[in-house]
């Protein structure tokens, strides 16, 4: 049931929104007063979201290799998709405006 296309970008966009959301909790620990330890957590943040990617693609690849192609796009697009709303976010300015 796994290699089916419709069933296997289930759970390939639901891990994509996860690792989103991991990548975005570990960039609120960069802080002006302590930017190193914020380095270090995105940096282990980073090591985990790949290696667990890694082993969700190899899972996959092993369980289920009919539903690869399907899992592995729906897990890219739906990070890839995350960083690009979450960039969004970040690029507007958090000033406030004067009345005209």
């Amino acid at each position: 049931m796994l290699g089916h296309p419709v069933v296997a970008v289930a759970p390939g966009a639901l891990l994509g929104v996860v690792l989103t959301l991991v990548a975005e909790r570990a960039a609120s620990f960069v802080t002006p007063e302590n930017p190193s330890r914020g380095f270090a957590v995105v940096a282990l943040a980073t090591g985990a979201r790949m290696v667990t990617a890694l082993a969700a693609l190899a899972a996959y690849f092993v369980f289920a290799p009919g539903g690869l192609a399907p899992f592995g796009l729906a897990l890219g697009l739906s990070f890839i998709a995350g960083l690009a709303v979450e960039a969004g976010r970040a690029s507007r300015l958090n000033t406030t405006h004067p009345s005209a």
